[in-house]
């Protein structure tokens, strides 16, 4: 089995319990009423969100000097997209006359400290679940019917052009050794399921009917 076919495996072998179910419930948030209440505080969570990737991007760089030159240069280009994503956002939240101060997003999004707390070797691992993101903009780019907040998923797209493909690269090439496969499944299963518990919390916080919507995955609706 090649790298690629090990992450293909990997994919297959989750998606009922983990992949799929995340990404059925981040488009049923996507979903909201713009207009709504909940829709207002699931953008002022994402602004947060993306602040805290955006930080720990950057301290990931203060924190593994053995990072390569072009490892250095992909990460700060991330944190410096996740900064922009977060001005976006908080933008539009500012012409809907709301802020983000006051949102505890912890709760909601435990994904990288796991990542900052042990070696270079599981931060490099930390770009998983990136599809999940991806995913929710798509979909709040085509289903909004707000024009304004298709314009902001549009333009956060735009810059999330291709990463997945990037990341399903790295980690192929990480599994060409057969000997870290053990360890990058690990990961792979602890970066879905940390998203996991806090998306599906964030669904019910924000009204969703959570059993709908994993019953329908279940039976192929998403």
């Amino acid at each position: 089995m090649t790298g690629q076919e090990f992450i293909g495996y990997l994919y297959r072998k989750y998606y009922p319990e983990l992949e799929g179910p995340i990404l059925a419930v981040r488009k049923a948030l996507a979903e909201l009423d713009p207009q709504s209440p909940s829709f207002l505080s699931l953008m002022q969570r994402q602004a947060k969100r993306e602040l805290r990737h955006a930080l720990a991007f950057t301290k990931a760089l203060l924190q593994y000097p053995e990072l390569d030159h072009h490892e250095r240069a992909e990460i700060a280009e991330q944190a410096a997209d996740e900064y922009k994503h977060h001005a976006l956002i908080k933008d539009y939240l500012r012409s809907r006359g709301a802020d983000v101060e006051d949102i505890p997003a912890d709760a909601y999004d435990s994904y990288f400290g796991q990542f900052l707390s042990g070696d270079v070797e599981a931060f490099r691992l930390c770009n998983i679940a990136e599809k999940s993101a991806v995913v929710f903009m798509i979909h709040l780019s085509t289903v909004s019917k707000d024009p304004e907040v298709r314009r902001l998923a549009a333009e956060i797209i735009g810059d999330e052009e291709g990463h997945e493909d990037r990341v399903r690269e790295k980690l192929a090439r990480v599994a060409e050794d057969e000997r870290r496969r053990e360890f990058l499944e690990r990961h792979f299963v602890q970066s879905w399921a940390s998203q996991k518990e806090g998306v599906f919390l964030e669904a019910k916080e924000l009204g969703i009917d959570l059993d709908k919507v994993l019953a329908e995955f279940r039976q192929g609706g998403k």
